[in-house]
């Protein structure tokens, strides 16, 4: 399923899609960066409540296909300028990381 595709199932709202087309295989729900760097795969979405802008720099070295804020989090402003400057999709929802996980359940 396409990172467009999860879009318009879940309802994700777009803080910056660098590329929709790119390809989802998997849902990890993770706050813990040192556990995210170790456990996600590529072209993972990944689900999590960290605003910053180091979540980014986890999302390009484990070339996910995007991250979600959950539960109605905003990104803090470094964190969008840097998910543009280097091509990271990021998104917001105000729903919960195990809401959208059931949503997109036997889909990927």
């Amino acid at each position: 399923m396409t990172l467009k595709q999860v879009v318009e199932l879940t309802g994700l709202c777009p803080v910056h899609l660098a590329n929709g087309e790119v390809e989802v295989a998997a849902v990890y729900c993770g706050d813990l960066l040192s556990d995210v760097l170790a456990h996600i795969r590529p072209s993972s979405l990944w689900l999590t409540i960290q605003g910053h802008q180091h979540v980014v720099a986890v999302a390009q070295l484990r070339d996910v296909a995007g991250i979600v804020l959950v539960n109605g989090v905003a990104p803090d402003p470094q964190t969008v300028t840097k998910a543009k400057s280097q091509g990271v999709n990021v998104f917001g929802s105000d729903e919960t990381s195990a809401d959208l996980c059931m949503k997109l359940a036997g889909r990927l």
